[in-house]
């Protein structure tokens, strides 16, 4: 456990001062069963994932073996009560390599309305290179496993996936967790409000009452 405090002078510590930080392995079975057990952890917000930099086998390693054995060991606490999945905009990213979805990849506004991808569209991974599509596959994986385990009889808690767009640094992406569905398992489509969004947010805006801020615009010459 490290300390929670500033890396350089005059940095603001990222977590409030009662908060606990941890740098461990997802794969390392004991370290995550007791961090969740001391803890009595209720809530998992499961971030963790090697980027499409990396090599197909450490992704394959880390975000797909990684993501079932947290999985797994969530789903026998009894304290847990929810699991949001961060299996992004990736699981359908290769809609972006055939027309009239690929001329937003290149910036161009399509001459035809789009239909938007609907969380009840299939996934289909991006295929760039070897790395991408590993890296799309092991978020699809993540999606499926999740919904496996939802309709376990045996497990009393909620899976969300929440397939996020780009994310700054400035983002603030937070909610209520508690408001995310009364669902065992759902998939939301998190973006802004994009001139050029390509995803469905309808049903994000109608299960939370989520209002986008801000978004980009096409520029208009």
């Amino acid at each position: 456990m490290l300390e929670n405090t500033p890396i350089t002078k005059g940095q603001q510590p990222i977590l409030p001062s009662k908060e606990k930080f941890y740098v461990c392995d997802i794969t390392d079975e004991n370290q995550i069963s007791r961090i969740i057990q001391e803890n009595q952890i209720k809530i998992i917000i499961h971030l963790a994932a090697l980027l499409e930099a990396d090599t197909v086998e450490k992704i394959n390693h880390i975000n797909c073996y990684g993501t079932k054995l947290l999985f797994d060991i969530a789903t026998k606490q009894e304290h847990m009560e929810m699991i949001i999945y961060a299996s992004s905009i990736m699981t359908v990213f290769g809609y972006l390599e055939n027309e009239p979805y690929s001329s937003l990849a290149k910036n161009i506004q399509p001459k035809q309305l789009l239909k938007k991808i609907t969380i009840n569209d299939p996934s289909i991974p991006s295929h760039f290179n070897p790395s991408f599509e590993s890296y799309s596959n092991s978020k699809i994986y993540g999606e499926e496993l999740a919904r496996q385990y939802s309709s376990t009889e045996t497990i009393n808690f909620k899976f969300i996936c929440a397939r996020f767009g780009w994310i700054n640094t400035t983002d603030d992406v937070t909610s209520d967790l508690y408001d995310w569905s009364d669902k065992s398992f759902e998939i939301y489509f998190v973006s802004s409000n994009n001139d050029y969004c390509w995803v469905d947010i309808d049903n994000f805006q109608q299960n939370l009452d989520y209002m986008p801020q801000d978004g980009a615009k096409w520029k208009t010459t």
